[in-house]
Protein backbone atom coordinates (compact mmCIF):
# COMPACT_ATOMS: atom_id res chain seq x y z
CA UNK A 1 0.00 0.00 0.00
CA UNK A 2 1.45 3.44 -0.37
CA UNK A 3 0.81 5.12 2.44
CA UNK A 4 2.20 8.35 1.04
CA UNK A 5 -0.43 9.43 -0.25
CA UNK A 6 -3.44 10.98 1.51
CA UNK A 7 -7.03 9.25 0.93
CA UNK A 8 -10.27 9.74 2.31
CA UNK A 9 -9.95 8.30 5.80
CA UNK A 10 -12.97 5.27 4.12
CA UNK A 11 -10.93 4.64 1.03
CA UNK A 12 -7.64 4.48 3.71
CA UNK A 13 -9.35 1.60 5.45
CA UNK A 14 -10.72 -0.09 2.76
CA UNK A 15 -7.15 -0.10 0.93
CA UNK A 16 -5.90 -1.62 4.85
CA UNK A 17 -8.35 -4.46 4.28
CA UNK A 18 -7.26 -5.18 0.96
CA UNK A 19 -4.03 -5.67 1.88
CA UNK A 20 -4.83 -7.37 4.76
CA UNK A 21 -7.37 -9.91 2.67
CA UNK A 22 -4.02 -10.57 0.27
CA UNK A 23 -1.62 -11.47 2.82
CA UNK A 24 -4.31 -13.62 3.98
CA UNK A 25 -4.73 -15.01 0.88
CA UNK A 26 -0.85 -15.50 0.28
CA UNK A 27 1.25 -16.01 3.65
CA UNK A 28 1.05 -19.64 4.31
CA UNK A 29 0.03 -21.28 7.30
CA UNK A 30 3.98 -22.09 8.75
CA UNK A 31 6.30 -21.29 11.34
CA UNK A 32 9.54 -21.20 9.60
CA UNK A 33 11.47 -17.72 9.80
CA UNK A 34 10.47 -16.16 6.40
CA UNK A 35 6.86 -16.21 6.86
CA UNK A 36 7.16 -14.97 10.12
CA UNK A 37 9.36 -12.02 9.12
CA UNK A 38 7.18 -11.05 6.36
CA UNK A 39 4.06 -11.57 9.09
CA UNK A 40 5.90 -9.31 11.65
CA UNK A 41 6.55 -6.37 8.97
CA UNK A 42 2.94 -6.46 7.88
CA UNK A 43 2.15 -5.71 11.65
CA UNK A 44 4.68 -2.76 11.85
CA UNK A 45 3.66 -0.94 8.61
CA UNK A 46 0.10 -1.24 9.98
CA UNK A 47 1.14 0.30 13.28
CA UNK A 48 2.94 2.91 11.28
CA UNK A 49 -0.24 4.35 9.99
CA UNK A 50 -1.19 7.86 10.42
CA UNK A 51 -4.42 8.78 8.45
CA UNK A 52 -6.60 6.61 10.55
CA UNK A 53 -6.70 4.40 13.25
CA UNK A 54 -6.70 0.40 11.13
CA UNK A 55 -8.60 -2.43 12.68
CA UNK A 56 -6.05 -3.81 14.47
CA UNK A 57 -7.78 -6.20 16.81
CA UNK A 58 -9.86 -7.23 14.00
CA UNK A 59 -6.98 -8.12 11.89
CA UNK A 60 -5.21 -9.91 14.66
CA UNK A 61 -8.01 -11.77 15.59
CA UNK A 62 -8.64 -13.20 12.11
CA UNK A 63 -5.06 -14.28 11.88
CA UNK A 64 -5.04 -16.09 14.89
CA UNK A 65 -8.13 -18.10 13.46
CA UNK A 66 -7.14 -18.31 10.46
CA UNK A 67 -3.46 -18.94 10.98
CA UNK A 68 -2.68 -20.44 14.28
CA UNK A 69 0.42 -21.72 13.34
CA UNK A 70 2.31 -18.44 12.28
CA UNK A 71 0.18 -15.97 15.14
CA UNK A 72 1.96 -18.30 18.03
CA UNK A 73 5.11 -18.70 16.07
CA UNK A 74 5.29 -14.74 15.80
CA UNK A 75 3.74 -14.48 18.96
CA UNK A 76 6.64 -16.47 20.41
CA UNK A 77 9.36 -14.64 18.15
CA UNK A 78 9.14 -11.41 19.43
CA UNK A 79 10.65 -9.72 22.87
CA UNK A 80 7.84 -8.55 25.53
CA UNK A 81 9.53 -5.15 25.15
CA UNK A 82 8.89 -4.83 21.57
CA UNK A 83 6.37 -2.33 19.97
CA UNK A 84 4.47 -5.22 18.81
CA UNK A 85 3.65 -7.17 21.88
CA UNK A 86 0.59 -5.46 22.76
CA UNK A 87 -0.98 -6.75 19.37
CA UNK A 88 -0.86 -10.28 20.41
CA UNK A 89 -2.63 -9.15 23.94
CA UNK A 90 -6.08 -8.28 21.58
CA UNK A 91 -8.81 -10.50 20.99
CA UNK A 92 -12.20 -10.24 20.18
CA UNK A 93 -15.33 -12.41 18.80
CA UNK A 94 -14.35 -13.95 15.37
CA UNK A 95 -17.93 -13.43 13.83
CA UNK A 96 -17.89 -9.63 15.45
CA UNK A 97 -14.37 -9.11 13.74
CA UNK A 98 -15.23 -10.68 10.61
CA UNK A 99 -18.45 -8.37 10.17
CA UNK A 100 -16.58 -5.20 11.00
CA UNK A 101 -13.57 -6.17 8.18
CA UNK A 102 -16.81 -6.90 6.27
CA UNK A 103 -17.56 -3.29 6.37
CA UNK A 104 -15.28 -2.01 4.14
CA UNK A 105 -14.52 -4.40 1.87
CA UNK A 106 -16.81 -3.57 -1.15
Amino acid sequence: MNRTNIYEPLETKRMIIRDFCSLLETIPNQDDQVTIQKFLRYLQSLIRIKQVVPPVVEIMTVIKQNKPILYHAARRAIMTSSNLHMLFQLDMDFEVAQKRLGQYDQ
